[in-house]
């Protein structure tokens, strides 16, 4: 104990034979410790001590609201080792397994920020994702913001969001809806971005998150009783550091939100049952974005993802029907295309189209837990000012281990070919070699997933166009 009590069993000094110890203090140091115990604690706590601790050795570990929820997240950290990363989920290699146990560390990290440092009747917005924190699909080139909501925590007023403009190309502010406060968001109940915002001369904005349409036509989003999170999307199309990790950037991001009830302001030290139910919060957070979540079922993916393969899916609107059945946290103004890649030794994937008239475009290179690769020290997305475009105006990227000179094979080749092809023959298959100042970075891996976003688009999207090539010296 830090208050000196002596060891609860002593050997005499014949083997074999023990005494309990007195509970006492008998160094030369203790009368000192017990008087700082006295002056901290008074006597009375420290018979409170003294009977607690033998409480304890007769009965166990005391039990509290807390400490059973406590556990059980450790339950939930456990379950996601042994359910979420197994062959249920096709995750068997080594790397796959580690990977995945680094973004349980990340899913842990982002519940405890958001359900145990706040609450909803006194929200703050913090960064969603950050460079060495990632979740569903985090982006290099945007700032996103996240704060909880609830309004039956508050009278049922709402809340007031209010900043100013940085120098984002696009931004806007949602409001998700959930069956549970730390669920996964499953709707969008409203939504209002930077082309519709209503702003001072000086840039500034409020934004009434209110169930009713305040007077006077300012800006509002409607919230219902299901709104669950508040999520703020900042868009930056930048050429040398990617926005995330630009401090810059993140210094001229000034957002903030309140709740309209007038003690909301008021902080207090959580008690045990409010302790055990943000722990219970995290813990549901953490189940909501993994185990919870239900098996790939190709047969039901999105018209805008591919399973195919090194294809990409046709780029449409998150918002149309059909395209986020499975809920999310995607935006209405956003049509998204994507795909798996594959690559073996040695390969690459040529991806070529045009970019679409529209307010932001990129390409972002993601592991299979839906996280970006490492955008800190590997080139692993392109925007669209960081695209050098051929002569004709359309784009090509090379998906690759390295930066390298390719060659594409003759898709006729095939039937050319005989049965024991000589090296000529092989060599005459392929097309002539290319390159292109453009290249996502693979990291080595033999596969992830390639992600497109197109932001208000103005005209329709042409489908990214890929092929298998053959890296040379």
């Amino acid at each position: 104990s830090s208050w000196g009590w002596g060891r609860r069993r002593r050997r005499s000094r014949k083997r074999g034979e023990g005494t309990i110890a007195p509970l006492t203090f008998c160094s030369s140091r203790q009368p000192l410790k017990l008087k700082i115990a006295v002056d901290l604690m008074g006597w009375q706590g420290i018979m409170n001590v003294t009977r607690e601790s033998i409480a304890g050795r007769v009965l166990g570990v005391k039990k509290t609201e807390s400490r059973k929820a406590y556990h059980d997240l450790l339950d939930t950290m456990a379950d996601f080792d042994i359910a979420y990363l197994g062959p249920g989920r096709a995750v068997f290699l080594e790397d796959d397994i580690a990977e995945g146990h680094r973004m349980a560390t990340h899913l842990l990290r982002t519940g405890l920020e958001f359900f145990v440092e706040q609450t909803p009747a006194r929200p703050q917005l913090r960064r969603f994702v950050t460079p060495d924190r990632k979740m569903m699909g985090d982006n290099p080139d945007a700032l996103y913001y996240f704060a909880p909501l609830n309004l039956s925590m508050t009278s049922g007023k709402g809340y007031i969001l209010q900043g100013s403009r940085a120098a984002e190309v696009y931004f806007s502010v949602t409001l998700y809806g959930s069956d549970s406060q730390a669920g996964y968001a499953e709707r969008v109940i409203s939504e209002v971005n930077s082309e519709q915002l209503q702003l001072t001369d000086s840039g500034e904005f409020i934004i009434h998150l209110t169930p009713k349409e305040p007077l006077g036509g300012s800006n509002w989003l409607r919230i219902t009783d299901e709104v669950h999170a508040v999520v703020s999307r900042h868009y930056f199309e930048q050429t040398d550091i990617p926005a995330a990790m630009d401090p810059q950037i993140e210094r001229s991001i000034r957002l903030s939100i309140s709740s309209l009830d007038e003690d909301a302001n008021i902080e207090s030290t959580p008690n045990d049952a409010e302790m055990a139910r943000r722990l219970q919060l995290v813990a549901k957070f953490v189940r909501a974005h993994s185990t919870e979540r239900p098996r790939q079922d190709p047969t039901k993916a999105p018209p805008w993802f591919s399973f195919v393969p090194n294809r990409i899916g046709e780029p449409t609107l998150w918002s149309n029907k059909g395209n986020n059945d499975d809920g999310g946290m995607g935006a209405v103004d956003i049509a998204y295309g994507a795909g798996f890649f594959r690559l073996g030794q040695d390969e690459g994937l040529e991806i070529t189209g045009r970019i679409p008239k529209c307010k932001f475009a990129n390409v972002v290179l993601w592991n299979r837990f839906l996280q970006t690769l490492d955008y800190r020290s590997r080139n692993v997305s392109l925007n669209r000012k960081q695209m050098i475009p051929d002569s004709d105006g359309t784009y090509r990227i090379l998906l690759s281990a390295r930066p390298s000179s390719y060659v594409a094979l003759n898709e006729t080749c095939d039937s050319q070919l005989t049965d024991a092809p000589s090296n000529e023959e092989k060599m005459a298959c392929y097309l002539e070699r290319q390159s292109t100042p453009n290249w996502l970075d693979s990291e080595g891996r033999g596969g992830g997933i390639i992600f497109w976003r197109f932001v208000l688009p103005e005209e329709e999207i042409q489908k990214p166009e890929t092929r298998l090539v053959r890296l040379v010296s």
